[in-house]
């Protein structure tokens, strides 16, 4: 193994380390919050799983403190309204349908915004980490496709869930981009300013349609567990771009789908289709060419 001028080995950044648990988090987060969407409707699911992510990061503001100024304060509440159109638009995508359409196509979006953004900042990753952003981008769709075939869609509805998707990408890419430009300095409050404004828009949404604000009681448990998780990602997501390019650290966040199929797998016993058993073997060569470059 090559070493370095002072004869030490290189060694890999720890922040990749914190973005690969925060896609594990988010991909944990997405399938408990799929078991809640069953149980009630997704945006009320949304809604009340923030009460479950506030309550995390209320006790982490112990352990993580800071002082965070008006732009952090800022970028907290902007990342709050990306973050609830965000959920609402993929929870909209996946109900049009296919679902092997939707949800590849927001993962990549979602991807790409980050990516450009890094890049316009000034990042300029390795090669061997733009092979990594590459087969992070092979490895969503393939992870995506269950066996089951959509059948004969209508043109104008793919149309649709293809506007939507993107949209939905879009938004969720401009949330990472937010989460990302608060300092380490600032501690968690512009997080917790982020959940409170994502919960205001989606509870007021609700009352202005004079819809109940409450999801059925089954959903709740399920609801707050992905809350917690949810959260627990953003907080790992936000502590690996303090010291690692926000282009790398999005690709290895966009691998989650690989975490909700492995949950998904051991506890409802769904079978692996061939696409998603080589997707899991492309996502595992994207972090590890990342985590390397």
């Amino acid at each position: 193994m090559a070493t370095g001028g002072d004869g030490r080995e290189p060694s890999v950044n720890p922040a990749y380390g914190a973005a690969l648990a925060s896609s594990a988090l988010f991909g944990a987060g997405d399938f408990a919050g799929g078991i809640a969407a069953r149980r009630g409707p997704a945006p009320l699911v949304t809604a009340f799983s923030a009460l479950g992510a506030l309550a995390l990061l209320l006790v982490g503001m112990g352990f993580i403190r800071g002082t965070p100024s008006a732009d952090d304060l800022a970028w907290g509440a902007a990342a709050g309204a990306c973050g609830a159109a965000g959920a609402t638009l993929i929870y909209k995508s996946l109900a049009l349908g296919p679902m092997s359409l939707a949800s590849p196509v927001f993962c990549v979006i979602g991807l790409s915004v980050p990516v450009l953004v890094g890049v316009a900042l000034g990042e300029r990753p390795s090669s061997l980490a733009w092979t990594g952003v590459a087969l992070a981008v092979v490895a969503i769709p393939l992870l995506s496709l269950t066996g089951v075939g959509p059948g004969h869609v209508p043109r104008a509805h793919v149309r649709r869930t293809l506007f939507v998707s993107i949209m939905a990408g879009l938004t969720i890419g401009w949330f990472l981009v937010c989460v990302a430009r608060i300092g380490l300095a600032a501690g968690l409050l512009p997080l917790v300013v982020a959940r409170g404004v994502a919960l205001v828009l989606l509870i007021s949404w609700y009352v202005a349609r004079r819809r109940p604000a409450l999801p059925p009681a089954a959903a709740r448990p399920a609801a707050l567990g992905a809350g917690v998780l949810d959260s627990s990602a953003n907080v790992a997501y936000w502590l690996a771009v303090q010291s690692a390019p926000l282009a790398l650290v999005s690709a290895l966040v966009s691998l989650a789908p690989a975490t909700t199929v492995l949950i998904a797998r051991v506890t409802l016993g769904e079978r692996w289709s061939a696409a998603q058993r080589v997707g899991l073997v492309v996502a595992l060569a994207a972090g590890l060419c990342i985590s390397l470059g």
